[in-house]
């Protein structure tokens, strides 16, 4: 089985990734932010991750809160 797994281009351009680090959602945020950092993956298809609010373009991917501050701006 292939694992698909998206990185935000503007808070995690290095896909970095520690599952162990991630922040529960009982705190409100979306699986796959590190806790540490708050650099953000999604782990699952591009179809997946734009029905939950990620932006995918055929040269970048920007995560539901990198999006909501470039629009803030």
């Amino acid at each position: 089985m292939l694992q698909v797994i998206v990185f935000c281009d503007t808070c995690n351009p290095q896909g970095i990734r520690y599952i162990e680090q991630q922040r529960n959602s009982e705190r409100g945020d979306e699986g796959g932010r590190r806790v540490t950092d708050g650099r953000a993956w999604y782990e699952g298809s591009l179809t997946e991750a734009e029905q939950i609010g990620w932006i995918i373009e055929s040269d970048t991917h920007r995560c539901p809160k990198c999006e909501a501050r470039k629009n803030e701006s």
